[in-house]
């Protein structure tokens, strides 16, 4: 099945044999080239909120600068860290790199946020039986549990779903779509007043693919997600579009094992789409 490697920011690597890998989206990084070259936060802005200062370029050339952060914006960063309470991150061996990522970052708002996420989890073997020889469900408190069940055991208001990518090859793009939709439906069981937000699957590296996970495959799969989720009333965040490249592969850069998994370069821009989608949810105002 899946192992574990402890590469930097203990990124989760490899895939199964039989059971697909890891993929990733993006979308034109022309449009989004703000996120790559302007928010990634060599650490989470919510550290420096705390302290008051906000990294600024000055005058003078030097980047770093301090400058306080107005009441006003410390209030806003406040209202944004307060967003994720109650927040449980689900997925794959990509959130679990988030979910390692976020660990060494428990002075941050990143401390707000439950996990459960598990490597080769899917839409798919999500609704398998727990019984099943070749189960992957997360475990919570101790054991293995179907996500619904362990999510209303949270107490979560909002659930963060990143799925899709260990199942392109194995239920095709319509027949992921489907397993999403009865995963999210039985979460709906479980807990009727959480709110769902989708989060985009990511990109794999150029001349990476493997079958139908392929980049181009993937922006297919993600439009039509947005799409379920407005239909829904579902929430949507798309990630992908940040960390791609301006061919809209996975930048090398953010890439940990040359192929999908990502690096703690990729899960700090995690942070700045996050918190800029929790900053909308909120109505306040954009980010410049």
């Amino acid at each position: 099945m899946i192992r574990e490697k402890g590469t930097r920011g203990k990124a989760v690597l490899l895939w199964t044999a039989a059971l697909m890998t890891a993929g990733c989206v993006a979308g034109m990084q022309d449009k989004m080239t703000v996120y790559a070259s302007q928010r990634r936060l060599p650490e989470p802005l919510v550290e420096r909120a705390a302290e008051g200062t906000a990294g600024t370029e000055t005058e003078g050339g030097g980047e770093g600068a301090e400058t306080p952060l107005t009441p006003e914006e410390l209030e806003q960063e406040r209202k944004i860290d307060e967003y994720f309470d109650g927040t449980v991150f689900v997925g794959d061996s990509i959130m679990l790199g988030f979910r390692n990522y976020a660990m060494k970052r428990q002075d941050t708002f990143l401390s707000r946020m439950q996990f459960l996420a598990a490597g080769s989890y899917s839409a798919n073997n999500a609704l398998w039986d727990l019984g099943n020889a070749e189960s992957v469900h997360p475990v919570y408190q101790g054991q293995p549990r179907y996500v619904w069940d362990s999510i209303a055991m949270t107490g979560s208001n909002k659930v963060f779903i990143m799925l899709g990518m260990n199942d392109l090859n194995v239920t095709g793009l319509e027949g992921t779509l489907e397993k999403y939709g009865e995963l999210i439906g039985k979460i709906k069981e479980s807990s009727p007043d959480a709110e769902i937000h989708i989060m985009s699957m990511t990109y794999i590296l150029k001349g990476k693919e493997v079958g139908k996970l392929e980049n181009d495959t993937i922006r297919e799969y993600n439009k039509m997600l947005e799409e379920m989720a407005e239909k829904n009333g579902w929430g949507f965040v798309n990630v992908a579009d940040a960390i791609a490249d301006e061919n809209g592969d996975l930048a090398a850069e953010y890439c940990s094992d040359e192929f999908a998994h990502q690096n703690p370069a990729a899960y700090d821009i995690w942070v700045s789409v996050l918190r800029d989608y929790a900053k909308g949810q909120l109505g306040l105002a954009a980010a410049e």
